[in-house]
């Protein structure tokens, strides 16, 4: 029996949670849904217009909490829209996975194989081309951005020249660009890489990427809300954050494409999140290691994995909008996922996200082994 657990929280509540929770000096490991509230109350801090919304999936339950006020008075709920940004490319990765399963495209072939190799002889470096497994683990040598640079984010018109740029200007970059590194050699994060993994799919299916989406995992899964909107939404529809400083930020997701383009909620989500722990062979196929340092960390079919313990891999990813900050991880062997969002895209935000998921999946356990001894 799968038992849902969606709860808003009213600022009377919180005040009285952060009364009680003062006076408690250790964290009980039956209180699971207090422990996690706590957390994200603490996150928040008073924070006028800053909301969290959060999906803890495991084998038995599911819980599903919204926590703050938005700024027009509004309390999240599990249809509350918001950018997902980077982990949309959990999304690429998992269609990528599908076309090698469906013989569309070969990991390790050269990309110049899914375009027009006479106007891309420049896609390669010391005699090394670029294959899907380099854009798949950021090593492909492309640089992060084409639209913008890093003095453009400075000077504050990163999103003007972003929401100006085309595929045909993307194209006429790719034919250009030199490459930073040899292909297999360096980590260098690459939104553009991503990119072009999306239109190869879209060249390999002749379908558009969305479709693409829609066909292989959003139908699947039941994410009825996961989209790519673009400009298409009604004002209001999608949840607009802050910065660092207060500032409300545009909605880059409507420009951005298979790197960061897709919008959701809590609901959809969390069935991501169930699909993620699946039996679905292309599934299995994305969480396979592409590429893995001595340290443990590695990256799959676009997740950073790290071993959990010796034996157990966590598959992870962040996804920074301009104004929103999100957290997805998953633990296979555990049949356990988490999902957290924020309004708010400061510099720290998501490292902040991450270390209160890590601190709800133990609570998570310690809860479940509780309830394990007491049975």
């Amino acid at each position: 029996m799968n038992r849902l657990v969606t709860q808003p929280i009213s600022l009377i509540f919180v005040i009285s949670l952060i009364t009680v929770l003062a006076s408690c000096n250790s964290h009980d490991s039956m209180n699971f849904e207090s422990n996690t509230k706590a957390e994200i109350i603490e996150f928040i801090d008073g924070n006028v217009g800053q909301v969290v919304s959060i999906s803890v999936v495991d084998s038995e339950n599911t819980y599903q909490y919204h926590l703050g006020t938005l700024s027009n008075g509004d309390t999240p709920n599990n249809q509350t829209i918001y950018e997902i940004a980077s982990i949309t490319k959990t999304y690429t990765g998992l269609v990528v996975a599908k076309a090698i399963l469906d013989g569309k495209i070969e990991l390790d072939k050269d990309i110049r194989h899914y375009l027009n190799n006479n106007e891309y002889k420049n896609l390669e470096l010391s005699n090394q081309y670029i294959t899907l497994r380099h854009l798949m683990t950021h090593t492909s040598g492309l640089p992060q951005n084409f639209a913008y640079s890093s003095e453009d984010r400075v000077k504050g018109i990163a999103f003007e020249k972003m929401s100006k740029y085309s595929r045909d200007d993307y194209f006429e970059d790719l034919k250009k660009v030199k490459l930073n590194s040899v292909p297999g050699d360096d980590y260098q994060y690459s939104p553009v890489g991503y990119n072009l993994a999306g239109y190869i799919l879209e060249s390999v299916y002749q379908k558009p990427f969305a479709s693409l989406i829609s066909e292989f995992i959003t139908t699947k899964s039941g994410e009825q809300d996961t989209k790519f909107r673009g400009t298409n939404f009604e004002p209001g529809k999608i949840t607009v954050g802050t910065d660092g400083n207060g500032n409300q930020m545009p909605l880059a997701s409507a420009y951005w494409f298979a790197d960061g383009g897709l919008t959701s909620n809590v609901e959809s989500v969390t069935r991501y999140i169930q699909h993620q722990l699946s039996s679905e062979p292309e599934v299995a196929l994305s969480h396979q290691l592409l590429d893995e340092s001595w340290t443990g960390h590695g990256r799959a079919f676009s997740w950073n994995t790290y071993k959990y313990d010796s034996s157990e891999q966590t598959l992870y990813h962040s996804g920074g909008s301009m104004g929103t900050s999100s957290w997805l991880a998953i633990y296979p062997k555990k049949n356990m996922g988490i999902f957290i969002v924020t309004n708010v895209a400061a510099s720290n935000t998501q490292e902040e996200l991450k270390n209160i998921s890590n601190k709800i999946v133990d609570y998570l356990m310690a809860y479940n082994k509780a309830l394990k001894s007491d049975s």
